[in-house]
């Protein structure tokens, strides 16, 4: 056990044992769901039983302590899958390996070697299950109820398909325990949905037949981050970057891609993109230099020093290598491609009026794949809005682009904006107990990230103006730079056995 010695130490060890040593991949939950249950199993002891609806969803009870049993039930809510991204050069191999977990070297984190940690949502989620077999004699509780949803990061599938009948959810008030910073409330957050860009391709035979060199363009090692917390930050998106430098190689010569990748999920900005494209012998001295002097501009932007001495990307990197002959496309659908990504939006589109400090609506350039070999052109955008209708309005703008060059777009379905309420009395009672815990004001904020908060609550009406979120300081979520402050987690665990134990004075 390396995390066996962190306080509270039911859910370190709930978190090491369970969700760090089972793969978890969005729609490859099959593995911690059992292994859940079997740990519920094994507690039953304890008054705690365990079910799925027909979806997948898992759902836990406890039964509520002598004489407590009037209370109202109390949910806590999370998921149980995770966003998998490596930066080890020989990949990994999430479907079988357990997350190598580690404790850094100055005690106050903990993070994975390598590999993205699933703090997001495993940590919260450990959280929950823990305060399930707290035997605490003075631990005096109503009914508590757990939920834990899957494929959260693939689009809150779970959330979506929940089923609160078959599971018997009987709770009137819900904490998610999805949030990422200490000391805040988390009482709102960003609707979201994608939009697919695609165009069919054919190898062209007559640019194959001429005199070309072929070559790899690659970027790389750059910070990335969550698409939604991270969106406001200025960190560059690898997509856009090879984007940028094959638009200066095509406005200087013929250029013709073989293919083109970058991104792995909707949610993450990309670390890394690659494209391999040819142009002509005679073309080949001037693309080095085309390209010496984009990537200069580049480098000088991002590892500038701030007047902080921070570098916004200090390992980003360029790789350009000779490559053999490939199929390719012709130099006018190369240029079509290469203007379309760079003429589709990625970073924040606007800040909210009422709060300057939140991102009201944004896009992740997240996907690119073309293969000449496959036939396809694809680009995926996510786009996030914490208003519905700027939301619709701003995907509608991003199809548009792709109509103009008379692609095909796929508008996909949307989840809501969890909307506000700062003046539910549910609000005032939990931020009274953390308050107590902190020693300080708490905050309660909006988010520009996704929650599965406004669609849980439209399945279980009597949730609504009853849900908040907290959560303890998980940094760098959805990169392999992701790591949890070690300290938080105690104090969610006293806040969270706080309000259950006063859910009877629950407004």
């Amino acid at each position: 056990m390396i995390l066996d010695n962190l306080e509270p130490r039911a859910a370190w060890r709930i978190f090491e044992e369970i969700f760090s040593s089972t793969p978890r991949p969005s729609n490859h939950e099959a593995r911690i769901r059992s292994r859940i249950a079997d740990w519920a199993a094994q507690h039953a002891e304890k008054g705690i039983s365990c079910s799925l609806d027909p979806a997948g969803n898992l759902f836990l009870r406890r039964r509520a302590a002598i004489g407590c049993e009037a209370w109202h039930p109390v949910l806590l809510q999370g998921h149980m899958d995770m966003v998998c991204e490596t930066s080890r050069p020989e990949g990994f191999d999430f479907l079988n390996l357990p997350i190598p977990i580690q404790i850094d070297p100055d005690g106050e984190w903990v993070s994975a070697d390598g590999t993205t940690l699933g703090a997001d949502d495993g940590l919260g989620a450990s959280i929950a299950l823990a305060l399930l077999i707290d035997d605490d004699p003075a631990f005096v509780h109503g009914p508590v109820e757990v939920l834990l949803t899957f494929a959260e990061e693939a689009g809150l599938d779970g959330a979506y398909r929940l089923d609160p009948a078959a599971l018997g959810i009987e709770a009137r008030h819900m904490i998610n325990v999805d949030s990422e910073e200490l000391g805040v409330v988390t009482i709102g957050s960003a609707g979201g949905g994608g939009v697919r860009l695609e165009t069919a391709l054919a190898p062209d035979p007559q640019a194959s037949a001429q005199d070309l060199a072929f070559c790899e363009l690659s970027v790389a090692g750059l910070r990335g981050g969550h698409s939604g917390v991270d969106i406001h930050l200025p960190r560059a998106n690898a997509i856009k970057l090879v984007a940028r430098l094959l638009c200066a190689v095509e406005s200087r010569m013929e250029a013709f891609l073989v293919s083109w990748d970058g991104g792995t999920r909707h949610n993450a900005i990309p670390r890394s993109s690659t494209a391999r494209f040819a142009v002509h012998q005679s073309d080949k001295e001037v693309l080095g230099d085309v390209v010496k002097a984009e990537w200069d501009g580049i480098e000088h932007y991002y590892k500038g020093k701030a007047p902080d001495g921070s570098i916004l990307e200090p390992d980003v990197a360029i790789e350009i290598r000779d490559l053999g002959r490939a199929p390719c496309i012709s130099a006018s659908k190369t240029a079509e491609i290469v203007r379309l990504a760079n003429a589709l939006p990625h970073g924040p589109h606007r800040f909210s009026p009422s709060m300057p400090s939140l991102v009201e609506t944004s896009c992740n350039l997240a996907v690119v794949k073309v293969s000449a070999g496959d036939g396809q052109a694809e680009f995926s955008v996510s786009a996030r809005s914490n208003i519905d209708e700027e939301l619709e309005s701003f995907r509608r703008g991003i199809a548009a682009t792709g109509h103009l060059a008379y692609w095909r777009v796929e508008i996909g379905e949307s989840y809501p904006a969890w909307t506000p309420d700062p003046s539910s009395a549910f609000l005032g009672f939990v931020r009274e107990r953390y308050e107590a815990r902190l020693g300080r004001p708490v905050a309660a904020r909006s988010v520009h990230a996704g929650l599965e908060c406004s669609i849980i609550a439209r399945k279980v009406p009597a949730l609504s103006g009853n849900i908040a979120s907290i959560g303890p300081e998980v940094q760098n979520a959805h990169t392999p730079a992701e790591r949890a402050r070690i300290a938080d987690v105690q104090v969610l665990y006293d806040v969270l056995k706080d309000v259950l134990s006063s859910a009877k004075r629950m407004p």
